[in-house]
């Protein structure tokens, strides 16, 4: 959406294993999603993906030209992949479940890490709009998980004003409404996902 792309979306059903039918293993072989298919071209995991679109369409670059900003920005990307979705995942898990069979020390571990990570961005923030000074894929990599917690009744505290303010700058930009919310279809991703339905607000 940010290089003004087009591009055809197929949804796959990850909570009733579509990812794992052979259909999707031809071209995923160790059945992870995303994948995107270029010409013919294969590409596999999402910190490969936006860099080889980064690659071959330059324009709006998303990737700092000044090699430490370069390299500040790909470590954010990392962080948020690496580290911070690991963390939302305990919550997000449980939240799928009934709520009579949720782990509810699970989800409690989730929310103390997600603190920890929020207490974190808050320090790499102070005095800077973006992560690595301008818009990239190191902001881009935290807008899907973040996006996904604020759907299931999460906020983030006013404890955090540096990354609650990024966060606002995220949602006010146009990609986000049109990507954040639907597909082109209308559908809601997070629930085409099975993640959770709406909950009650929780600030962490």
């Amino acid at each position: 959406m940010e290089k003004g792309l087009q591009w055809e979306t197929t949804w796959l059903d990850l909570p009733s294993g579509e990812h794992k039918r052979p259909e999707y293993l031809a071209i995923n072989p160790v059945g992870k999603v995303p994948a995107l298919i270029d010409d013919g071209v294969i590409v596999h995991d999402s910190t490969i993906i936006n860099e080889y679109l980064e690659d071959k369409f330059p324009q709006n670059n998303l990737l700092p030209a000044d090699p430490v900003a370069r390299a500040r920005a790909r470590k954010f990307e990392d962080y948020a992949d690496a580290y911070l979705m690991p963390s939302l995942f305990k919550i997000f898990w449980e939240l799928r479940k009934p709520e009579n069979e949720r782990d509810r020390a699970k989800i409690a571990e989730g929310e103390r890490e997600a603190q920890q990570h929020y207490a974190y961005l808050e320090r790499e923030l102070d005095g800077r709009d973006y992560f690595a000074d301008q818009f990239s894929l190191g902001d881009i990599s935290f807008i899907p998980p973040l996006a996904n917690l604020e759907r299931a009744g999460y906020s983030i505290a006013d404890g955090f004003p540096n990354l609650k303010a990024w966060w606002a700058r995220m949602k006010a930009r146009p990609s986000f409404d049109r990507t954040g919310r639907t597909d082109i279809s209308g559908v809601d991703r997070p629930l085409r996902f099975g993640l959770f339905p709406p909950l009650k607000l929780v600030t962490i």
